[in-house]
């Protein structure tokens, strides 16, 4: 992922949070765009309805053309 990508991502909210092995399995419903991505911290900063929302970057992966366009 770089900066500017599309990106669909979970929140923190919406996580299932106690099975940490699973992280990488949870729904990502949210598409957004990448504006800064921190490998050293491991959080990414995401541009979403008007606000910048920073989750960890194991919730976030880049966006295909079919979630932009079914979006």
């Amino acid at each position: 992922m770089k900066e500017g990508d599309m990106v669909r991502f979970a929140k923190w909210e919406e996580v299932d949070y106690r099975e940490s092995g699973n992280w990488h399995n949870q729904p990502k419903p949210h598409i957004g765009v990448l504006i800064e991505h921190d490998t050293l911290m491991k959080q990414v900063h995401i541009l979403y309805e008007g606000e910048i929302i920073k989750v960890r970057s194991i919730f976030a992966e880049k966006a295909g053309r079919r979630d932009v366009e079914c979006r």
